[in-house]
């Protein structure tokens, strides 16, 4: 499923432009196409392209919650292995 990243400047009196996240593949689209094709989240809820890149570094709290979900999917990974693999 498409889903908007963040937005972009038009260039040379072109129009603005949305960066679109489709399935792990990015790739640019126009403003009004992402609008008309209503694809989420709302183009007006988007940040700039500059905004996007120049995020804070994650709290720790955020860091240790990604950290163990990590964790969690690599032994759910292994549990499915461990389950087919050949005896």
């Amino acid at each position: 499923m498409r889903r908007g990243l963040y937005r972009t400047h038009g260039v040379d009196n072109r129009p603005d432009g949305v960066r679109v996240d489709d399935d792990g593949i990015e790739l640019p689209m126009e403003e009004g196409l992402y609008r008309a094709r209503g694809h989420l989240p709302p183009i007006d809820d988007l940040p700039w392209q500059e905004d996007y890149f120049n995020k804070k570094a994650p709290a720790a709290n955020e860091a240790a919650s990604t950290d163990a979900a990590k964790a969690a999917r690599e032994q759910a990974r292994q549990e499915f292995r461990a389950r087919f693999a050949k005896r």
